[in-house]
């Protein structure tokens, strides 16, 4: 019980940047500036490209070259990885993120709403789906399932169906478990890693996410 509650078990994912002998990309998500910080967060999407030293960033609001955006992406704190892939994997997830994320960007800023969406986590959710990467942004990442007044599909994780309305929700999935949305929050259990999925904190009691 301490273990789930603690989620020391499985630890996080690393945030040290990994060898640029291949081409990565990585899914982060950030606390927003207080006193929104224990209760909201932000996606971003990192690529660099093999052999590159530098980091390119794909998020709302912002996005551009970086150093180290898996450890130092202000005014966004407590990175959390949600997702990381590499070699074969990062390269077509590099191509379809270039290509994507930029229109998805546009069209997202030009309808912007805090809330319930389209936000910079509606943005991560899209690319996510689009570019077909399994991956979840956490509970308090409120706006990623944002579909209008309605919309129906497979989950980001690509394991599960999710049919949403501008105000419920239901995500059911192998990895995803059972997520309810009111409201543009979530709700449930997520079974692997286990945890309770809470609109608070880092969006899991539990295990650290996967």
């Amino acid at each position: 019980a301490a273990a789930l509650v603690s989620g020391c078990v499985l630890a996080p994912r690393s945030l040290t940047p990994p060898d640029n002998d291949e081409t990565t990309v990585a899914l982060l998500t950030g606390t927003l500036p207080h006193p929104m910080d224990g209760i909201a967060r932000h996606p971003w999407f990192a690529v660099r490209r093999k052999g590159a030293t530098t980091w390119m960033v794909y998020e709302v609001g912002g996005g551009g070259a970086e150093d180290d955006p898996l450890r130092d992406h202000p005014p966004y704190g407590d990175p959390i990885l949600h997702g990381l892939w590499r070699g074969e994997a990062g390269e077509r997830a590099a191509d379809c993120v270039e290509r994507i994320g930029p229109t998805v960007k546009a069209e997202i800023e030009r309808g912007y709403v805090l809330y319930p969406g389209p936000n910079s986590n509606t943005f991560g959710d899209r690319v996510l789906r689009a570019c077909k990467l399994a991956a979840s942004l956490p509970a308090t990442s409120v706006g990623k399932d944002w579909r209008g007044l309605a919309g129906a599909g497979l989950t980001s994780e690509r394991t599960g169906v999710q049919v949403e309305t501008a105000v419920l929700g239901l995500k059911l999935g192998l990895k995803e478990g059972i997520e309810l949305h009111v409201l543009g929050l979530s709700f449930g259990v997520d079974l692997w890693p286990p945890a309770l999925i809470l609109p608070l904190g880092p969006g899991r009691l539990g295990f650290a996410d996967r």
